[in-house]
């Protein structure tokens, strides 16, 4: 309900101007014309006196009405009467009866309106009326002779000067269409504009984003309104997208996170658990009965050897989750990973950090990630033997580069997120880890040219 409130006051908003000017055009020509009737009705009045006035003026027998009357048909069109030449230039029409109403002198006109009329006029009063054909009269009538003769006078109203006179006839014409064309126009914005805003109004708020894409709507539309909806359509897709996206890093978060836990799970069960297993072998034997006291010390020696081997192993997992190394510095880190893992794997890496690169926190921790990620590809994918780590400043930032020698593969083919799709999540995760520090990642390799990882930090 308050939405059609909404609408209809817009519509009322848009027209009302139009609907005032309209009414204030219509009380307009009403009281233009309401004048020029009172103007018109004053001057037959005044214009058949004087006709009359003149004729009583005169002798009778000086009149020049013979038996039978005189039709006057040479009316020129300009407001004048050429009659008796002592009449003069008579701006109406003139006609003269006697007293039992035969025609004895006037226009031709005004004789068939007075026969069409077929009525009685007040003295000296004007009125209008109308002839056979429509037209619009204002005719006076005074008597001559105390009532032996009626001078009727008249003015056609089609003959009235100027463009204003007939703006009032035709103007209940104009205001006709005015009114014709503002309700087809209020229609037409109705169906076009109001009507389909409101329902884009109601479909936007009950939409699913990141679910739903909105419809293409009625036809015939506003232009603008369809471009609207086009707009709302690519944001909601683009929502689709979003939440897609999300829904897939969620994915490989959680199968990241069960990955890194099948790991440490597969790395304890193999290293400290089969220690600690050793270590309370070790503990048991050396508590037999039977054995010697030289047995028995060296059953704890190996205890001891087997209890040092376990801490080790398991203070090197711990640095591989939570490496302490970070805090000492991106070159510092850096240097105790790749020595770490030049031994485990055995391969040589060259490592290069420019002395005046001064990264943040979350900086280190990425490019610290993505050169662990970057050589481990390298020696289990690749089979590289050589692989160069460089950080450096160009410009106004920072880039890591990790290059090999290895065997390399077709990047072009798939990219990282055909990689992923394939289960291969090395690249993508460094890619992520990049973009979380406000970095990309550029990866160029060919197969039997070795693989090139560079990332840069704006």
């Amino acid at each position: 309900m308050k939405d059609n409130n909404r609408l209809f006051s817009l519509a009322l908003s848009v027209f009302l101007p139009a609907i005032g000017i309209l009414m204030l055009a219509v009380v307009s020509s009403f009281h233009s014309q309401r004048t020029i009737e009172t103007m018109a009705r004053s001057y037959v009045e005044g214009f058949t006196e004087g006709v009359a006035s003149r004729l009583e003026s005169r002798d009778e027998a000086s009149w020049g009405f013979g038996e039978g009357g005189r039709v006057v048909d040479n009316y020129d069109g300009r407001l004048g009467l050429r009659s008796l030449a002592w009449l003069g230039r008579l701006p109406g029409l003139v006609v003269v009866l006697d007293d039992r109403g035969a025609f004895l002198y006037g226009s031709s006109r005004l004789r068939d309106l007075v026969g069409h009329s077929g009525s009685e006029f007040p003295i000296g009063i004007a009125r209008e009326m109308h002839d056979a054909a429509g037209d619009k009269y204002t005719v006076a009538v005074f008597p001559v002779s105390h009532g032996k003769y009626l001078v009727i006078g008249a003015l056609p109203w089609r003959d009235l000067p100027g463009i204003a006179v007939r703006a009032v006839v035709l103007w209940p014409i104009l205001v006709g269409l005015i009114g014709v064309w503002s309700a087809l126009t209020l229609w037409r914005l109705w169906k076009s504009a109001i009507r389909p805003l409101g329902e884009l109004e109601w479909e936007m708020s009950s939409l699913k984003w990141g679910e739903e894409i909105p419809s293409k709507g009625p036809t015939g539309t506003a232009y603008e309104l369809r471009k609207l909806r086009s707009a709302f359509s690519r944001a909601a897709q683009e929502a689709i997208n979003k939440v897609h996206v999300i829904r897939t890093c969620m994915n490989d978060l959680v199968s990241v996170q069960e990955e890194e836990r099948t790991k440490i799970s597969r790395d304890i069960h193999d290293g400290p658990l089969q220690d600690v297993t050793a270590l309370i072998q070790r503990i048991h034997l050396a508590k037999s009965p039977d054995n010697t006291p030289e047995e028995t010390r060296r059953q704890l020696d190996l205890a001891e050897k087997i209890a040092m081997a376990s801490v080790k192993e398991m203070r090197g997992l711990c640095d591989f989750l939570n490496p302490p190394w970070l805090e000492l510095g991106l070159q510092q880190a850096l240097t105790e990973l790749t020595e770490r893992q030049s031994a485990q794997y055995g391969v040589r890496i060259f490592l290069d950090v420019d002395e005046d690169v001064a990264l943040t926190e979350g900086v280190t921790l990425a490019f610290f990630r993505v050169v662990q990620e970057a050589v481990t590809n390298s020696v289990r994918h690749g089979e590289a033997r050589n692989i160069w780590v460089d950080v450096k400043q160009e410009g106004g930032s920072i880039e890591l580069c990790v290059q090999d020698d290895g065997a390399g593969f077709d990047m072009h083919r798939n990219g990282t997120a055909g990689l992923r799709v394939e289960g291969h999540r090395g690249l993508s995760n460094m890619e992520d880890r990049l973009a979380l520090v406000g970095g990309r990642l550029e990866v160029l390799s060919y197969p039997g040219e070795g693989t090139c990882i560079r990332g840069v930090i704006p």
